[in-house]
């Protein structure tokens, strides 16, 4: 049950790092790149955050 209620919101964060991104990368096109920066900053920090969860919620074998 326990890696249930890690998957989730690692999943959740990960949908959110990966919208940051993609946001990001359409900033491009208006020049914009202090939003492009601060986009792929976000993303990279919920990516971080949804990977170690993933990784707390995989079981763990010996």
């Amino acid at each position: 049950m326990a890696n249930v209620l890690l998957a989730a919101p690692a999943y959740a964060l990960g949908r959110l790092a990966w919208t940051s991104l993609r946001t990001g990368s359409e900033w491009t096109r208006y020049r914009q790149w202090d939003a492009v920066a601060t986009n792929w900053a976000i993303g990279a920090v919920l990516g971080g955050m949804a990977a170690g969860l993933a990784a707390k919620a995989l079981p763990h074998r010996n």
